[in-house]
């Protein structure tokens, strides 16, 4: 579990963060997002100590970050960034290893590790591991940073803008890709992203920064569905924000149980935006579902996408 004391950075009259206090549980992703300047990559360098806090701290797992040698701190998180900053003169494999190699590692141990972690990220280890990093596309780069980041196995992974210099399909598979490698290792990760589709699809936790400051925090739907202020509304959708609702809200939110119907049935677990999609294409007012985890079918009606808190009428 990661906690943000009162965390606060100054530069000169500037304050950059702000009193910021935020918990991160363990085996979450949580999305750093706000506009330019809000604070997000301030805050990312301070849990890792890159920069230090003026004021407050920052505990990890219950252990204040300040208590530790910054080296031996950071090398218990993975870092991962925009321009990746892989070394250009070092293949793969041998990028891959750094943080291992300055930990004294065996060589087969190393070597093991290097093959499961290209294994974890898609690339097949026969071919890539000794190609250099020019020889890669820029979402083969990227995967080859989170390899590095996971290497020495941390607990913690930081992620800023990681996916932000790419086109949209290779990010789109890139996002797909971490998913399955938190699901996986269960890392606790915290991301910077300027685009909310990214933190919604992405993170449990969304944290709202502006000025330095947290506005607000909570689950995409919560933010969604109550905006604390102007500001966050905006932030998350203006007029896009009941779509992107759509987008964060189950399908076992809004069905109707009580009176099943007969059918092929959509999954329940499914979200309101791909139950819409199908009513569409099919020109149907209303679906079958099933509730697999609960064993029960039921209906959702066109009435309950559209009406902003699920009611029929």
């Amino acid at each position: 579990m990661i906690v943000l004391d009162r965390l606060t950075k100054r530069y000169g009259n500037a304050v950059s963060v702000d009193q910021l206090s935020l918990t991160v549980p363990t085996g979450t992703i949580c999305a750093l997002v706000g506009a330019s300047g809000g604070g997000k990559t301030t805050t990312l360098r301070l849990i890792n100590r890159l920069i230090e806090a003026d004021e407050g701290r920052v505990l990890i797992d219950g252990t204040d970050a300040a208590s530790l040698a910054p080296v031996a701190l950071r090398r218990r998180i993975g870092y991962v960034i925009q321009s990746v900053g892989l070394f250009p003169h070092w293949n793969v494999a041998r990028n891959i290893a750094t943080v291992p190699d300055l930990l004294g590692w065996k060589r087969d141990r190393i070597d093991r590790r290097i093959d499961e972690l290209l294994d974890l990220v898609g690339l097949d280890p026969a071919s890539y591991r000794h190609r250099r990093p020019h020889e890669l596309s820029g979402g083969q780069q990227q995967r080859v940073g989170v390899a590095r980041a996971l290497a020495a196995d941390p607990d913690l992974l930081l992620m800023d803008e990681p996916f932000g210099a790419l086109d949209p399909v290779t990010r789109d598979g890139l996002q797909a890709a971490l998913l399955d490698i938190q699901a996986r290792t269960g890392k606790t990760i915290v991301i910077v992203t300027h685009d909310i589709d990214e933190a919604i699809r992405l993170a449990s936790l969304v944290a709202v920064l502006d000025g330095g400051k947290l506005i607000q925090h909570g689950s995409p739907h919560d933010l969604l569905a109550r905006p604390a202020n102007a500001f966050v509304e905006a932030f998350v959708g203006g007029p896009r924000r009941g779509l992107r609702l759509l987008q964060v809200t189950r399908v076992r939110e809004r069905a109707d149980f009580s009176e099943p119907i007969g059918g092929t049935p959509i999954d329940a677990d499914v979200t309101l935006d791909i139950a819409l999609e199908r009513m569409v294409t099919t020109g149907a007012h209303r679906l079958p579902v099933y509730d697999r985890a609960a064993d029960r079918r039921g209906t959702l009606v066109l009435a309950a996408i559209a009406s902003p808190d699920g009611r029929q009428t």
